[in-house]
């Protein structure tokens, strides 16, 4: 079983039904995928739907870029989905899974959350210490 890092995200209350946000991680963690190799995640996106609250990973699953460019923005110009502004995929909330784009049918990776007492926390995977060489 992974150990999980909390990582507080502030009250819940500022994420509105509908919203979509990026959430610094420091330190950040580490993803290894098939895939795309091992990734050094730095952030997270968060959407609330349906009065869920939904958390993943904020690297796009065609090449590891986060899905903004620096600027936090992470939804659809309809607020509909995330978007990967770099590639133009589009990912369900609800599931995280590409719609539309060049990694279609992948889903982003899934961060586990938690509300409590009307904060939002995010648990991320904590990171194995390095090391020393044999």
């Amino acid at each position: 079983m992974a150990d999980f890092r909390r990582v507080p995200c502030g009250p819940i209350a500022f994420l509105p039904e509908g919203t979509m946000v990026r959430v610094p991680i420091m330190p950040g963690f580490v993803i290894t995928d098939d895939r795309l190799g091992t990734v050094r995640v730095r952030s997270a996106v968060i959407g609330r739907k349906g009065g869920r609250t939904y958390a993943y990973a904020n690297i796009c699953r065609h090449v590891p870029l986060t899905l903004d460019l620096g600027d936090g923005e992470v939804a659809s110009a309809d607020g509909l989905v995330f978007l990967c502004h770099h590639h133009g995929a589009r990912y369900r909330i609800e599931d995280g899974k590409c719609l539309y784009g060049p990694c279609d049918g992948e889903h982003l990776f899934k961060l586990e959350v938690e509300e409590l007492d009307g904060e939002l926390t995010l648990l991320v995977p904590t990171q194995p210490p390095p090391q020393p060489p044999t």
